[in-house]
């Protein structure tokens, strides 16, 4: 019941798609365990693993997930582009071309999902193989200067725009206002798509934090479920305590008396030590009423979150996926104004530290 509702949730019409879900990759331990002589990857689709070949082509994805999905007749694999202009792959299309960045599945005509492809790896620097020499020198330069990871990304952004504008138009003879029309030319068109990308990225981004919120909410519901059951244990701790005075002062003022109930009451208190003792070994929690609900209650939470689903890799994803968009997000709301400000920033701490380093030595 609580997974259903969590999926109906995740189909509000707010958005249009149902979930976000992330592509994982076995680490090199596993894969040696697995005995796996290609990569293969997966993502969970409602709590259950779909496996696809990373070095396939996209008809053996949809194969894949039509064969380990349910009720599912059809799949298409589009560009994670603007909503309105997603762009379908073709099922000859290597998957490594598609795993360049993340991707969109249409389940049966109706339903989009979205795979965050690159949670584990935030964006790098990824300059086109055409330009080796470049590539090779902007990384020698950020090895020299301390700056952001996300400044890295948007120069490495956008040399690589610049480099493919002109290198389209390498026919011409360029001078300086021609090269300043071609990056005026390429800020605009970086600026453009990086308001679309952010406009996705903050659909995508509120979706995963309501999801998120939804999942603490089920589980706190869970919770005072479980504190309420729990309370017969807390009960029974009452009963136990009454029965032990009613049988004290029974059998001292009653029956046998002090000489005999004497050795008794010490081996109920002994008792209750080691009772006490016990709980504290397995919790290293004192031995209050307090703690003996709330270890009742986390003895049987596990167990009932994972009747659902595996809430504890669900949350987990969710806050791996959040964290990766909010990387993306501070990377396109970046310009190369302010980037360009950073790096000569940079620049000026590192030249001053030589200097002070110059004058130091001599």
């Amino acid at each position: 019941m609580l997974l259903k509702s969590l999926f109906r949730f995740c189909s509000l019409k707010r958005y249009n798609f149902q979930d976000i879900l992330m592509l994982q990759r076995f680490s090199q331990e596993e894969s040696k365990n697995l005995n796996l002589k290609q990569e293969v990857l997966y993502f969970y689709f409602h709590s259950k693993k779909v496996f696809f070949k990373g070095e396939g082509t996209v008809l053996e994805l949809q194969q894949a997930i039509k064969k380990q999905i349910d009720d599912v007749k059809s799949v298409g694999v589009y560009q994670q582009t603007n909503n309105d202009e997603q762009v379908e792959y073709a099922s000859s299309t290597p998957m490594q071309l598609v795993l360049a960045e993340d991707m969109v599945l249409r389940l049966n005509q109706t339903e989009n999902y979205i795979i965050l492809n690159k949670v584990d790896n935030p964006p790098v620097i990824d300059l086109i193989d055409n330009y080796p020499i470049t590539q090779h020198a902007l990384h020698e330069y950020f090895q020299e200067i301390d700056v952001p990871q996300r400044t890295k990304v948007v120069l490495s952004n956008f040399i690589q725009k610049l480099l493919s504008e002109i290198e389209k138009h390498k026919e011409l003879t360029y001078d300086k206002d021609l090269i300043m029309l071609i990056i005026k030319k390429v800020i605009m068109k970086l600026g453009i798509y990086s308001q679309a990308q952010k406009q996705i990225i903050d659909d995508q981004i509120s979706f995963l934090e309501s999801k998120q919120n939804r999942l603490t909410h089920l589980k706190d519901s869970i919770i005072k479920e479980l504190e309420m059951k729990e309370q017969t244990t807390l009960y029974q701790i009452y009963f136990y305590i009454l029965m032990q005075i009613a049988f004290t002062q029974y059998g001292t003022y009653v029956v046998w008396g002090w000489d005999v109930m004497e050795p008794v009451t010490f081996m109920l208190g002994v008792t209750d030590m080691i009772i006490a003792y016990q709980f504290w070994m397995k919790t290293t929690k004192a031995y209050t009423f307090g703690n003996v609900l709330q270890n009742a209650v986390n003895k049987h939470l596990n167990k009932r979150l994972a009747e659902q689903f595996n809430y504890s890799d669900e949350l987990n994803d969710v806050n791996r996926m959040i964290e990766y968009l909010k990387f993306k997000q501070m990377v396109y709301s970046s310009d190369i104004y302010e980037v360009i400000s950073v790096i000569e920033g940079a620049i000026e701490e590192k030249q001053a530290k030589l200097q002070a380093q110059e004058e130091e030595d001599q």
